[in-house]
C-alpha cells in the first residue's frame, strides 16, 4: 500500500503502526489522546486502512453478535470484525480482518457512508475497533482491560478503583487528581498487564467524564472495589472475592473458550499480587484521607507528594 499516513501508538505496553493509503484516515486527533501517539519504532501490531467504494459484504462463520454496532466472524482462519451504524443501516461501514493472534490486520472503510464529511480526518480504530483489538490481544496470555479509575502515586506505584458505569469513576478520579505527587492514568479504562514479574498498570485514551489520562504505567500496589457511602472506609476483601469482583469489571471475548480462561487467569493473578479492598466513599475530601492515612488490616496506603 502507498503510504499516505503513518502512525504509532503506544498503549498497555503494545506499539501499534497504522499504515493508510490516504492521510484524512488517521488515528483521533482528540488532544486527550495525544500523548499515545509515539515515535516510530518496531511494532507488535501492523494495521493497513483504505477506502473501498464497494459495499462491505461480510462473511464466514458468526461467532460473536454484539447487537447493533458490531459482529465477529471467522474466515479462511482469520477473525473479522464488521460495524454498522445506530441509525439503523444494516450495511456496514467498516470491517478489519485480523490474523489469527491480531499482529496483523486490514481496515476498510466504506466510503460513500462518509461522503458528507469530505473533509474531516476519520479514524479507522475508532470505537469499538480499538477496544476489540486491545481486548483480543490481552486474551492472549497478557492480560486484561478493565472499567477502572487507575494512579501513579508519589512513589510510582499503582492503584486501581474498578467500577462499572455509575460507580464514581470519575469522581474518585478528580478527587484524587488534586493531591500532590500523583498522576491520573485513566478515569475510566485501564490494561493490567500480567504477563511480566509483576502486575503493571497502564493509562489508556480511553477516558471518562473527567478527561482524565496519561500513557504512563507502574506496579500494581492495590485494587479497589468503588462503592458509595455516606461515610468514607476501606475494608480489605478476599481474594476469592476479589476475583470474582474484578472479573465483573472485566472485558472478556466472550466467543472463545480459551480467551475467557486466559482473562480469568489475568484476574486471579491481579487479585492474589495486591491488596484488595472495597471503598466506600462520600463525594468529597474524605474519601483522600481514607486512602492516604496510615491503615490497618492490610489496606494499602497511598503515598503523596
Amino acid at each position: 500500500m502507498p503510504a499516505a499516513a503513518e502512525t504509532w501508538l503506544e498503549i498497555g505496553g503494545l506499539v501499534f503502526h497504522l499504515l493508510s493509503d490516504d492521510s484524512r484516515l488517521v488515528p483521533s486527533v482528540d488532544p486527550v489522546a495525544q500523548p499515545f501517539i509515539v515515535d516510530r519504532r518496531a511494532a507488535d501490531v501492523e494495521l493497513r486502512a483504505h477506502w473501498t467504494d464497494s459495499p462491505l459484504v461480510p462473511s464466514g462463520d458468526l461467532l460473536f453478535d454484539g447487537g447493533t454496532a458490531w459482529q465477529l466472524r471467522r474466515t479462511d482462519g482469520d477473525f473479522l470484525f464488521s460495524f454498522r451504524s445506530s441509525s439503523g443501516d444494516p450495511s456496514p461501514y467498516k470491517a478489519a480482518r485480523f490474523k489469527a493472534d491480531f499482529s496483523d490486520g486490514d481496515i476498510e472503510v466504506y466510503r460513500p457512508r462518509f461522503a458528507a464529511r469530505s473533509a474531516e480526518p476519520i479514524d479507522p480504530l475508532e470505537y469499538p475497533l480499538d477496544e476489540l483489538l486491545m481486548i483480543h490481544l490481552l486474551a492472549q496470555g497478557r492480560g486484561v482491560e478493565i472499567h477502572a479509575c487507575g494512579l501513579l502515586d508519589a512513589a510510582g506505584r499503582a492503584f486501581v478503583f474498578a467500577g462499572q458505569s455509575g460507580a464514581g469513576k470519575s469522581t474518585i478520579g478528580r478527587l484524587l487528581s488534586s493531591l500532590p505527587g500523583i498522576t491520573m492514568l485513566s478515569d475510566e479504562r485501564l490494561v493490567l498487564r500480567t504477563d511480566g514479574d509483576t502486575v503493571r498498570v497502564y493509562g489508556t485514551p480511553w477516558h471518562g467524564d473527567a478527561l482524565l489520562v496519561s500513557p504512563r504505567s507502574g506496579a500494581l500496589a492495590g485494587v479497589y472495589f468503588l462503592g458509595h457511602a455516606a461515610v468514607s472506609r476501606a475494608v480489605p476483601v478476599r481474594a476469592s472475592l476479589a476475583a470474582a469482583q474484578l472479573l465483573a469489571r472485566a472485558f472478556l471475548p466472550f466467543h472463545s473458550r480459551d480467551a475467557v480462561q486466559q482473562t480469568i487467569a489475568a484476574v486471579e493473578r491481579t487479585t492474589a499480587f495486591a491488596p484488595c479492598c472495597d471503598l466506600w466513599f462520600a463525594p468529597d475530601a474524605s474519601a483522600a484521607d481514607v486512602l492516604t492515612r496510615e491503615t490497618p488490616g492490610g489496606v494499602p496506603r497511598i503515598v503523596t507528594g
